[in-house]
């Protein structure tokens, strides 16, 4: 399918999976790569070494989608690492930037999984535009959960699962409000067409064919 094409300038680094980060590169003059989310603890240092093994940009910015630790898990070390500026949800700054307990069964998970703190970060909020991506508020699995949508595609973080090409909310146990992440899902896919980019999951291609 022509359409189905993937995104050149967008990367899904093998380095981090598990919990898939990507690399999203500029496509015009001036616009800098972005590294969306940066995998469990203790890969930095692979991370890099992927990047420039592909002869891509190392990132001028950061973002995460929430503040869960498979998602920040080097994002000190490569804040440091890069000199990349660093953009954290404003409702998981407090679990992120100033090491407040995370919500629900997360709270055990954060004291087993210890990470870094960023020195510092800006603020996400709906509608934020970081280089070619757009922040959407996709709350539920975590307080600030944020999706980023780009041209043809959408870096879901962990607001989606995928399971055996089928596309559904997140929920159960991980999520702080089920119901909350359920809205946000179908927001966040009503009239979309192109590709979803899960941490969890290989990227699909998808397109909203339900009636509205």
């Amino acid at each position: 399918m022509a359409d189905a094409r993937w995104p050149a300038h967008v990367t899904k680094l093998e380095s981090t999976r598990g919990a898939y980060a990507y690399l999203v590169e500029g496509t015009g003059p001036g616009q800098a790569a972005v590294l969306v989310d940066t995998g469990l603890p203790g890969r930095a240092g692979r991370i890099l070494a992927e990047i420039d093994r592909r002869h891509a940009s190392r990132p001028a910015d950061i973002v995460v989608t929430h503040g869960d630790v498979d998602h920040v898990g080097n994002l000190a070390e490569l804040a440091v690492m890069t000199g990349a500026r660093v953009w954290v949800p404003a409702a998981d700054r407090a679990y992120v930037v100033d090491g407040a307990p995370r919500p629900g069964v997360k709270r055990l998970v954060g004291a087993l999984v210890r990470t870094r703190a960023p020195q510092g970060a800006d603020t996400l909020v709906d509608g934020t535009r970081v280089g070619t991506l757009t922040a959407v508020a996709t709350p539920g699995h975590t307080p600030g959960h944020m999706a980023f949508c780009g041209d043809g595609f959408v870096l879901v973080g962990d607001a989606l699962t995928i399971a055996r090409g089928r596309i559904r909310p997140s929920r159960g146990l991980m999520a702080w409000d089920s119901a909350l992440a359920a809205r946000s899902a179908h927001g966040l896919l009503t009239g979309f067409r192109g590709w979803v980019l899960a941490s969890h999951a290989e990227p699909v291609w998808y397109e909203d064919r339900r009636r509205t």
